[in-house]
């Protein structure tokens, strides 16, 4: 885990392009040029507004007859036009900075997050310095940046690595501890160039193509993973709460009523099999593998828990049962019969009145394990017993076919 993540802000912590899209256009009307559209200034952002404001003002002029240049290439404006027109952008930006511009939906809660764990935090931005102290305190005013640094005079802008050299030296952290998050190859050049990792976020104002070869992410809570590592809690012996399913409760009901010890660790969603090995290590066994499967007809279901390691063979698998070529149920047909989405399928839910003619199938070597470990009927709870409570006691009455 990082020691420092040095935030890029427009397109990476907040969408501000609605905000910029109309403060410029604002600043267009004034001199009757054409406007463009909130898209189009996607590519315009994130080089200061000053660079905003002047390829907004060219591109207008380009569109506007008898205006090209003799080689058809771009119209040069004069800075005075320019510096004319930033200040209407500025005047009207300023006044309505924050009508549409919102945080990303999970980014407060991931700040937060990585406040309570002791990473440092400072903003590197090319957005002029006033707007992006307004935004970061207005957005985020509990969490306390080491530095909050935008475009100031006399200070080049990214992707010059001054300001990564700033946030590094008012955090007190070598550049081996630091990550820049952003989501523009020029975020990415300035990490780069001041000797830092780098993460891009593909929900800005960049294309996937832009950013490709890039270390990428595509949602928060897969920045959350690259920034704090796969979560797994330390082990609890008390059911969770709030329960997330009416399986979930009703597994920890049936322990408690059966008098059956349990163990479980609370976690991420748990998809690969890196994931997978993080649960192990913290619970002690290797969790098992669950499938369900169908016939063609879809009138006969099976449970089949394996070893994680072990691949699923249909020709084993319906040779062992003596029945016809199964393959795997479809999602619906999983949440009727035993109440999981995928992701959770678990052996637990035998106990539900829907899954009574769900077949039950697990590998011996399984059965004849000191502990077993599954999913909770959730993603994010995996929960370890003594085999013997499961098959004596969990299953009780229910008819287990052991295969392998």
């Amino acid at each position: 885990m990082k020691k420092l993540i040095l935030w890029d802000l427009d397109g990476t912590l907040i969408d501000t392009l609605e905000d910029l899209a109309e403060a410029v256009n604002y600043a267009l009307k004034l001199r009757g040029l054409p406007l463009h559209t909130v898209d189009a200034y996607r590519k315009m952002v994130g080089h200061g507004v000053r660079n905003l404001v002047q390829q907004a003002l060219e591109a207008s002029l380009r569109e506007q007859p008898g205006h090209a240049g003799e080689d058809g290439g771009p119209n040069r404006v004069p800075p005075a036009e320019v510096d004319t027109a930033l200040a209407g952008f500025k005047a009207y930006y300023q006044a309505h900075i924050d009508v549409h511009t919102r945080p990303y939906p999970g980014m407060p809660e991931l700040l937060t997050e990585l406040q309570a764990k002791g990473v440092k935090m400072g903003v590197a931005s090319n957005k002029f310095q006033e707007g992006t102290e307004h935004l970061i305190k207005e957005f985020f005013p509990d969490i306390p940046f080491v530095a909050i640094l935008g475009n100031r005079p006399g200070y080049p802008l990214k992707p010059d690595p001054k300001i990564v050299e700033e946030v590094l030296s008012q955090g007190g952290i070598g550049p081996e501890d630091a990550v820049m998050v952003g989501d523009s190859p020029t975020d990415m050049r300035t990490a780069a160039n001041g000797g830092i990792e780098a993460i891009a976020v593909s929900w800005g104002y960049r294309t996937q193509e832009e950013l490709a070869g890039n270390r990428m992410v595509n949602s928060v809570e897969e920045l959350r993973k690259q920034l704090l590592g796969f979560y797994v809690s330390d082990p609890l012996s008390t059911p969770p709460t709030p329960f997330k399913t009416k399986l979930q409760q009703l597994v920890y009901k049936t322990f408690a009523a059966k008098q059956i010890p349990f163990t479980r660790v609370d976690t991420d969603p748990g998809i690969t099999m890196e994931d997978c090995q993080h649960i192990d290590a913290k619970i002690g066994i290797h969790i098992v593998k669950t499938i369900f499967l169908c016939n063609r007809q879809q009138t006969e279901f099976y449970l089949y828990v394996t070893s994680d390691d072990k691949p699923f063979v249909t020709r084993d698998f319906c040779g062992a049962l003596g029945i016809p070529r199964v393959s795997f149920a479809s999602a619906d047909k999983l949440w009727d019969l035993t109440g999981v989405r995928v992701g959770a399928t678990t052996i637990l839910s035998a106990i539900l009145p829907e899954a009574a003619n769900v077949h039950l199938v697990m590998d011996k070597r399984l059965a004849d394990a000191e502990w077993f470990a599954c999913t909770d009927g959730t993603p994010t709870c995996f929960v370890k017993i003594r085999t013997q409570d499961l098959l004596d006691k969990y299953l009780e009455g229910k008819t287990l076919t052991l295969i392998g």
